[in-house]
Parts: C-alpha cells; sequence; structure tokens
C-alpha cells in the first residue's frame, strides 16, 4: 500500500489536476490547501458564467453541499449536466443529508450522478431511505452500520462509497476494505472530511481504477493524521502539521504503522 501511495502522489504532483471545486465556504480554505499540499490545482468557482469552461478544463468536479441554498442547487444541477456530457468524474460529499429535508432531496439527487461518494456513516445511511439520521454534519451512526447500505449504494449507482469514521470503510459493492488509521483529533478540526474528499477527487484523477484511487487517497489521508498526532496534541497544532504532512510524507514511519495493522 505504502508503494501504490508514494507512486499516486508523484503522479498527482507530475500532472497536476485541475480540481474543480463547488464547496462550502466554512471549509473552502482548507480543502484549497489541502489540494495544494498535495501537488494538486484547486480552483473555487461559483459563478455560473464561468461554469462550462471550468467544467471542461477540471480533471474532476468536486461538489460538498455543506451551505448549500437554491444558487448552489441550480449550479450543481448544470455542472453535473456539462461534467456527464465531457465524461469528468463528479466526486460528491453530501454534508448534513439526513439533517433536513432539503439537503437529503439534494444528496439524493446528486448520488446517482456521482462516480465516488464520501460521508460519514449517518450521511451515508440517510442516502437509502427517509429517515432523518443525522444531527447537523455529526454522525451519530457506527461505521459498522453504514456498511451494508455503502455496498447497495455502490452497486445500485455504479460508483465507490467511502465512509469516514474512526475506521473508513471503502466499497464499490463487490470489493471492500477498511481503514483503521487515523487520529481522534482529525474529529475535532473543520473541514478534515470535506478536505478527504478533495483529495479522493485529486487521487481518481491520476489512479485508473477508481476503487484503488478510493483506497489509496483514504489509507494516505489517515496515515498521515495518524503520524501528525504522535507530535501535536492539539487541534490547532495539529491541522497545521497536517498539511505539512500531507505535503511532506514521512512515508518510512506510515510504513511501520502500516505493516504493525496487517
Amino acid at each position: 500500500m505504502i508503494d501504490k501511495m508514494e507512486k499516486a502522489l508523484a503522479n498527482v504532483r507530475s500532472q497536476k489536476p485541475l480540481i474543480l471545486c463547488l464547496t462550502n465556504f466554512v471549509t473552502v480554505e482548507f480543502v484549497a490547501n489541502s489540494l495544494l499540499s498535495i501537488g494538486a490545482a484547486p480552483i473555487m468557482s461559483a459563478c455560473e458564467d464561468e461554469t462550462h469552461e471550468l467544467v471542461k478544463m477540471a480533471s474532476a468536479l468536486y461538489i460538498n453541499i455543506g451551505t448549500l441554498d437554491h444558487n448552489f442547487i441550480g449550479l450543481a444541477k448544470k455542472e453535473i449536466d456539462i461534467a456527464k456530457k465531457h465524461n469528468k468524474p463528479i466526486i460528491f460529499d453530501p454534508v448534513g443529508s439526513g439533517a433536513t429535508t432539503i439537503r437529503t432531496e439534494t444528496s439524493k439527487f446528486i448520488l446517482p450522478f456521482s462516480n465516488f461518494i464520501r460521508g460519514n456513516s449517518s450521511e451515508i445511511i440517510s442516502l437509502a431511505g427517509n429517515t432523518h439520521t443525522t444531527y447537523g454534519v455529526e454522525a451519530n451512526n457506527t461505521t459498522d452500520e453504514a456498511m451494508e447500505i455503502a455496498k447497495s449504494l455502490s452497486l445500485d449507482n455504479n460508483g465507490v462509497v467511502v465512509v469516514s469514521g474512526p475506521v473508513d470503510f471503502i466499497t464499490n459493492g463487490n470489493k471492500s476494505v477498511e481503514v483503521p488509521f487515523g487520529s481522534p483529533l482529525m474529529q475535532m478540526v473543520t473541514g478534515m472530511g470535506c478536505s478527504l474528499t478533495a483529495v479522493i477527487a485529486a487521487f481518481a484523477s491520476v489512479v485508473e481504477d477508481p476503487f484503488e484511487s478510493a483506497v489509496i487517497a483514504a489509507h494516505y489521508f489517515a496515515l498521515c493524521g495518524q503520524v501528525v498526532s504522535k507530535v501535536h496534541k492539539t487541534p490547532g497544532t495539529f491541522k497545521v502539521a497536517f498539511l505539512d504532512q500531507l505535503h511532506n510524507p514521512d512515508f518510512a514511519l506510515m510504513r511501520d504503522l502500516y505493516d504493525s495493522r496487517r
């Protein structure tokens, strides 16, 4: 796995995929910095006049509904239509799905068009039914509870589903992998999930197999967090050091951590 991570990261840095982000204004800076740290090229836009040009230019379209409104929803629908016409992968983060009707309905609309979906357990569970299961953007379900639903969503929508939590779960419906790495501090920094989704978009742009790209991205992200947590014990310093680790990873320590869990 570590060799795959090194190769994928090298490809991101050599190819510099352009990731078009239609994302929320709470975490937009952290998402952009995470992409820059791994060598990708983020571009953030909410301007309808440039949508067609940017989608055509982009390697992938990342949609995050964290701060949605009706203008956002209309722009997302337009970008999805253009992305599908130009065969651009769509990576979707259904922030808060299950908490309100508009979030859930918007998420269910975007879901079938998405090549990748990354959410916490409650958000993923909400995509399969009408029950409101979240409290804001926090999960109140376990990853285990979301696994079978994630597999069904993957098969029904022909996409890769990533359930993030203390243990991440990645599935395409036929194959599944758990990622038992990371740090509790990651839950104390807003934008960690948003940034993971963006990193998946970047890796998906350079790794041919979609499932493999998500598995590599999730491992890289979680291992960066675990490495940083060995030194930094509070959220503020952790966040800065995490970006540094994304940029300059300690692959030797990651290999030790990975091998110790095998």
